[in-house]
């Protein structure tokens, strides 16, 4: 069967054409992790030739059924070994494992066998499977293997697969995870690592891969030990990183569907002397976000999304990644519902990290050239979702803002933010091209946005209009409800010159008063 997965040049993520009517599921509830690690592994060598394996999920947040359900996809509950019996023929054999000195063990074979067209197993495994009937070929046993550090484990995948891996597609995954994104691994040939970035010695072993990969034409996906050590680790490189630790059936869904970009907005409104004021939501650049919380936050708002005009960040990969589900959002979506890239464009980067925590405070890039690269990459996957705002976490240099102006100039705008501030310092104008800070930040209570929103309404002169982001925590407590009334409150405040507008609109209408 010949495979029918599509990856050519310049397209950043593979996608899977043919899918057959009924598909073969099976609930991840009932195996265990060496089980769902072969599983997963098989998924992808099953579906990159034509999608026929489905995994459900009875603990994602959006209910193991709705995707397939809003899809319309049909399938059947299938036995574990009769998905490997009818399945594991299709793998050219299997990389053989044990987990006793490391769990990075598992990625190390998921590695190997993603470029042997193999299935990863244990021991036990294999032998459970040959009593009931189920055998292939051992291509490669690394049971001999005693390394117990990570970085030994993962210095020895670059030195023995990484060359035959490919190199425009990484995933970062923790090794306790047997089951997400390895589908996606098995089926593009990648490696899968999970290195301790704040460890010097562990962030110079994940370099060396991400040395190898080529800006503007690779990505990272995943998650890992920690944020901003991570992030930062691949911006250095001019890479960014698609969260996507817990993303569930990546061959499944990244179908090749047109994006059914949203209806055009109607023009913005006229220009007032008033306080402007757009509300982002946060951590839209996180696919498995968009796949499961996001799903139940966003149903579960039905009836109150449109009261207001709120901004909801999503990922640009999702164009390529999981069209069906870009498109869920935008079709149910209310003329008062905007869409922005989430941070920093195509994948998560962090040019200035402003959190003196876990890493120091600065500047991530080192070489603007392979920024530029990122950034013109973003700007394509923004005109391919369909969005015109962005945002940045969490700032740039004046040379970073040139770049993005110059090479994103189809968008009306850009935001940034310090997670130090809730005062605006750090706003600019790039010629026509508006980069606005967020204040707040990143606001989880009601209390504190309307603080924030009180203090700028008052300080307002009145002499020409005020512009003001706010970006709301997706995690945090804030109702429309409170929106509702902290919207009221503003209104009364300002003299009845307060008005919530969408993002797109929001820089819309700041061009419009720098042009005046």
């Amino acid at each position: 069967m010949r495979v029918t997965m599509s990856w050519p040049a310049g397209q950043i993520f593979p996608t899977f054409s043919q899918q057959e009517p009924m598909l073969d599921a099976f609930d991840v509830s009932r195996a265990g992790r060496d089980e769902l690690a072969a599983l997963s592994s098989l998924q992808g060598i099953v579906n990159k030739r034509v999608v026929r394996l489905l995994l459900l999920d009875p603990s994602s947040d959006e209910g193991a059924e709705t995707w397939p359900k809003t899809l319309g996809l049909t399938y059947r509950l299938c036995d574990l070994v009769f998905l490997f019996k009818k399945y594991l023929p299709e793998a050219d054999g299997v990389v053989l494992y044990r987990e006793e000195f490391s769990r990075h063990y598992v990625n190390l074979a998921c590695t190997a066998a993603s470029t042997k067209n193999a299935v990863p197993m244990t021991p036990a495994l294999v032998n459970r499977l040959r009593e009931a009937g189920v055998r292939a070929p051992i291509l490669e046993n690394l049971t001999d293997l005693s390394m117990t550090d990570p970085k030994e484990i993962y210095a020895y995948a670059y030195e023995t697969y990484w060359s035959k891996n490919t190199h425009r597609l990484l995933i970062s995954q923790n090794p306790r995870d047997a089951y997400h994104l390895r589908d996606l691994a098995a089926a593009a040939g990648c490696a899968v690592v999970f290195l301790e970035n704040r460890d010097p010695e562990a962030r110079a072993i994940y370099d060396r891969f991400l040395a190898d990969m080529e800006p503007g034409k690779a990505i990272v996906m995943g998650w890992y030990t920690e944020e901003r050590s991570g992030i930062t680790a691949a911006t250095a490189r001019g890479l960014s990183t698609v969260p996507a630790d817990l993303y569930l059936n990546y061959t499944v869904y990244a179908r090749k569907t047109p994006v059914c970009l949203p209806a055009a907005p109607q023009a913005a409104p006229a220009l007032e002397n008033k306080v402007y004021c757009a509300l982002f939501v946060s951590d839209g650049d996180n696919i498995q976000y968009c796949q499961r919380f996001l799903r139940k936050h966003w149903d579960a708002l039905e009836k109150e999304r449109g009261r207001l005009p709120l901004t909801w960040t999503i990922s640009p990969a999702l164009a390529e990644a999981a069209p069906d589900l870009l498109n869920y959002y935008y079709a149910t979506a209310t003329p008062a519902d905007c869409f922005a890239s989430g941070p920093s464009g195509l994948g998560y980067a962090m040019p200035v990290n402003t959190l003196d925590e876990e890493m120091p405070a600065g500047n991530y890039v080192e070489n603007n050239e392979a920024f530029a690269a990122y950034v013109k990459l973003s700007a394509r996957y923004f005109e391919k979702a369909g969005l015109s705002v962005a945002t940045v976490w969490d700032d740039l240099t004046p040379e970073q803002r040139t770049i993005y102006a110059k090479n994103a100039p189809a968008l009306k705008g850009l935001t940034v933010q310090r997670f130090t501030e809730d005062r605006e310092s750090v706003s600019s104008w790039e010629g026509p091209f508006p980069i606005k800070q967020f204040t707040p930040c990143y606001c989880t209570k009601a209390d504190h946005l309307e603080r924030v929103l009180t203090r700028e309404v008052t300080a307002w002169r009145k002499e020409a209009p005020r512009f003001i982001a706010c970006q709301l925590s997706v995690w945090g407590e804030v109702t429309v409800e409170e929106l509702a009334a902290i919207g009221e409150k503003m209104q009364t405040l300002s003299g009845g010159r307060f008005a919530f507008v969408r993002g797109d609109d929001f820089f819309d209408l700041m061009r419009r008063d720098k042009n005046r």
